[in-house]
């Protein structure tokens, strides 16, 4: 259940990566200030919340915060992918396109429910019996 993308072959890798996901168990997010503002870091959520359900999802993913855990969830609980991006324009236009296919509002409405689960239950996981009602 580990992988990385080749930096340098970053465009071969776009197109399987949702199958990456998809295929682990967990997926860690290892938190740090700038992690909201990058948009690779968000379409592996998006591909998470996209193919599983939103319960399941949540459950997968393993906060690793470099600051607070708390800090980083009352960040999450205002994501906005729209203020996420990526270096190159081309990998930006190609994965917006894959998000807004999805939508870009359920997207965030997503994260930031997972972060409220989260923040109820304590933890930067938490079960399908703490899954909150929409």
């Amino acid at each position: 259940d580990k992988f990385c993308i080749d930096q340098n072959r970053i465009s071969d890798f776009l197109s399987v990566l949702p199958v990456y996901v998809m295929a682990c168990s967990k997926l860690l997010v290892v938190y740090g200030k700038t992690y909201p503002t990058r948009l690779w870091c968000a379409w592996e959520l998006c591909v998470l919340f996209s193919f599983a359900r939103e319960e399941n999802a949540a459950g997968r993913i393993e906060l690793l915060s470099l600051e607070t855990t708390r800090a980083a969830l009352e960040d999450l609980v205002h994501f906005d992918v729209s203020r996420a991006h990526c270096y190159d324009p081309n990998h930006e236009a190609r994965l917006r396109l894959a998000i807004d296919a999805v939508s870009r509002s359920q997207f965030n409405g997503r994260i930031r429910a997972w972060a409220l689960g989260c923040q109820k239950a304590g933890t930067g996981s938490w079960s399908l019996d703490s899954w909150p009602a929409l």
